[in-house]
């Protein structure tokens, strides 16, 4: 029992604590480090994620979930361009119209996968 104790403390100041103490490394400067941030290399400090996949939208044009960014997510932009669509925002803040900001964020990350986020790592919807 102590050791599991022992155990599970070492692993919190190893592996938690820097996620919360601001010590963890932050690749995209927007204060929030990057194991618990949605967008790690993309700048969202709002950490919008609409979709709810735990992909923020700064980096996640996938709308179909298919696992990259292609011609039906372009489809679904279009549907939503110049209307006042949250879910379709790839620039923050999320209030506003979909514009053309956001229309070069899909090229930029158009033919890739959704992520980097700290927060899935590793699944499918947001590797």
């Amino acid at each position: 029992m102590r050791l599991t104790i022992f155990a599970a403390t070492l692993a919190f100041l190893l592996w938690g604590a820097p996620a919360f103490a601001g010590s963890n490394p932050d690749f995209d400067g927007d204060g929030i480090g990057d194991v618990i941030d949605n967008c790690s290399e993309s700048v969202n400090p709002a950490q919008d994620d609409t979709d709810g996949d735990d992909c923020g939208n700064c980096c996640d044009c996938d709308w179909d979930q298919s696992g990259t960014c292609g011609f039906p997510d372009f489809g679904l932009f279009g549907q939503a361009y110049g209307t006042a669509n949250p879910n379709r925002k790839l620039t923050e803040p999320i209030t506003g119209n979909v514009g053309f900001p956001d229309f070069g964020r899909f090229g930029q990350l158009y033919g890739h996968p959704a992520g980097p986020s700290g927060t899935t790592t590793g699944t499918v919807a947001c590797p």
